[in-house]
């Protein structure tokens, strides 16, 4: 690690800053994949009780000193804002001889693709209605406290116990900051970028960027699926910037739709504020909800209704049964159940 930047976070842990924490006190469990700047491994940490993942910084003296700074960048800003519920947790550092790892949350759901490509089909647009506001939720956090996440997609966003959660910092930057360009094709995945990207690689990504890549993520969680799959690198650029964006999904709430073709329209001045669409999200729900009760009410009046008319049936069938035709009320009755059970299939739709 760079002298300044180990001078850094030497001096953040002394001062309590950061919390350095005995890598003794955890039991390697498996690895969960790479980053750009070392591996991410599963852990139990038995004395809180916790399964952790561990990020570490691979203790090579050929390592780039941008990525030692990305390392930097990221804890400086986990440690302003893992307080949040929709913001993967951060709990402090450890060290052992291979290097310094970070010490986070570890998520049981794994990042939202997996996540959509395993449960999509139980999911009603109530609850994808709410995994979109919980990641508005932890984007607005960001942006009031001047945070641009520059990297928003799919695979940085992880399922904790069914909650969302915002991660992976390490292009993250402070509005501050005077350097915050970078080369989107090399930095990130090209298919949540902001456009102007592809025409300058020294656009500086700001809250608009974060707001493009957050209209493609809502894109993706009303269909499923990862966007312009069928598109190679090369060609997405000049795809988005045709101006072809993916088609709505059949059945997808208009309001929803409108809202992910402002987020992601070629202008970034036309892109709503992270506060309209986390308010537009929750009267989304609310009034998805509201159709809910409204056919869980045509459902129960329906078999309060029922419910009479098979009295009635019951009465006539007790002071029919001497006649031989109430030797054919079963039938008549399982007839009856058979229409009715269609009808509330129809009305489940």
């Amino acid at each position: 690690m760079a002298n300044s930047s180990q001078e850094w976070l030497e001096k953040a842990i002394s001062e309590g800053h950061i919390n350095k924490l005995d890598y003794n006190k955890f039991t390697y469990c498996s690895k969960i994949g790479d980053g750009g700047f070392g591996t991410v491994s599963k852990y139990e940490w038995k004395e809180c009780e916790l399964t952790i993942a561990l990020k570490c910084l691979k203790a090579d003296s050929n390592i780039n000193k941008d990525i030692i700074q990305e390392f930097i960048d990221e804890l400086m800003l986990l440690r302003k804002v893992c307080y949040h519920p929709h913001v993967i947790q951060f709990y402090g550092v450890t060290k052992v001889s291979s290097g310094f790892y970070m010490v986070l949350q570890f998520a049981d759901g794994g990042n939202l693709r997996e996540y959509l490509r395993r449960s999509f089909i139980q999911l009603q647009w109530t609850n994808k209605l709410c995994i979109a506001k919980e990641i508005a939720h932890g984007l607005m956090f960001l942006h009031n406290h001047d945070i641009v996440h520059r990297d928003l997609h799919s695979k940085n966003i992880l399922i904790h116990q069914e909650r969302a959660m915002i991660a992976d910092f390490g292009l993250a930057k402070q509005m501050e900051e005077p350097s915050m360009a970078s080369n989107s094709i090399i930095c990130g995945m090209p298919a949540y970028t902001e456009p102007n990207c592809f025409v300058n690689n020294k656009y500086k990504r700001d809250k608009k960027s974060d707001i493009y890549s957050f209209g493609v993520i809502l894109w993706e969680i009303s269909s499923g699926k990862p966007p312009y799959q069928d598109l190679s690198i090369f060609m997405l650029g000049a795809h988005i910037l045709e101006g072809n964006r993916e088609k709505p999904i059949k059945d997808t709430p208009p309001q929803y739709v409108n809202l992910y073709e402002q987020c992601w329209d070629k202008d970034p001045t036309v892109r709503p504020e992270i506060e309209t669409i986390f308010k537009t999200l929750k009267q989304l729900i609310s009034k998805e909800k509201s159709i809910q009760n409204n056919n869980l009410t045509e459902y129960i009046d329906f078999n309060e209704g029922l419910s009479s008319d098979i009295s009635d049936i019951r009465d006539y069938a007790i002071r029919s049964d001497s006649h031989a035709s109430s030797l054919y009320l079963p039938d008549t009755i399982n007839i009856g159940f058979s229409n009715i059970d269609c009808q509330k299939v129809r009305l489940l739709r």
